[in-house]
């Protein structure tokens, strides 16, 4: 407990929103009309290590936690998603309008990314890290390639989802590993879902695949 590294992070820790989608129209509430600062992370599932020191901690089935007060016709997005007027029953939209996505129909844009937290430094603030992606992610490893990209593999816990890879533009730094210039390596990218094909002839279970970008 009198540990300097011992805190809790929370559904209402502030969090700031970086990367590709940040300021996004779509991101953009009320309480934050820049789209680039968010309370909290949700339902956080599996988790990956950085070479630079941090951790990455990944939103997974955060739609629950979202619904709406009245009658309300279910976007396509929020159906794509799985945002419905009930969540999963935990009611937080009845006592949180911030939940209420009749209310607040962006909010849950603001969640279902990986988060990078830093826990060598208690006073850092997590970063949502939008050039991963936003699904609902099962975990996240990281793994820098022989050419000295970072590379990101994620997946979607949703049934009949994807599985994805993200490649950093900047390459890694090894003999400055904890350098402000590898910290950055996830704000941009490109990102790439896997294809995944049969077998061309009967009884090949193998298969071949291919990534998209």
């Amino acid at each position: 407990k009198s540990s300097p590294y011992n805190r809790r992070i929370h559904g209402n820790t502030p969090m700031t929103l970086q990367g590709t989608a940040a300021g996004h129209p779509l991101l953009r509430t009320e309480a934050d009309p820049s789209g680039t600062e968010v309370l909290g992370t949700l339902n956080n599932c599996g988790n990956g290590r950085t070479p630079w020191g941090t951790y990455l901690t990944c939103e997974e089935n955060w739609n629950g936690y979202f619904g709406w007060n009245g009658e309300r016709t279910q976007t396509t997005q929020e159906a794509r998603y799985g945002v419905t007027g009930s969540g999963f029953g935990y009611r937080w939209h009845t006592v949180d309008p911030r939940f209420d996505v009749a209310a607040h129909p962006n909010e849950p844009n603001r969640f279902g990314w990986i988060v990078e937290i830093d826990p060598f430094s208690p006073v850092s603030k997590p970063v949502k890290r939008t050039a991963l992606g936003r699904v609902k992610h099962e975990n996240a490893e990281l793994v820098v390639a022989a050419n000295g990209k970072v590379v990101v593999y994620t997946g979607d816990d949703e049934r009949n989802e994807y599985l994805y890879k993200f490649v950093s533009s900047g390459s890694f730094d090894a003999a400055n590993p904890t350098s402000a210039a590898n910290r950055r390596l996830l704000e941009d990218g490109t990102l790439y879902v896997a294809r995944l094909d049969p077998g061309a002839t009967a009884g090949d279970r193998m298969g071949t695949g291919v990534w998209i970008p």
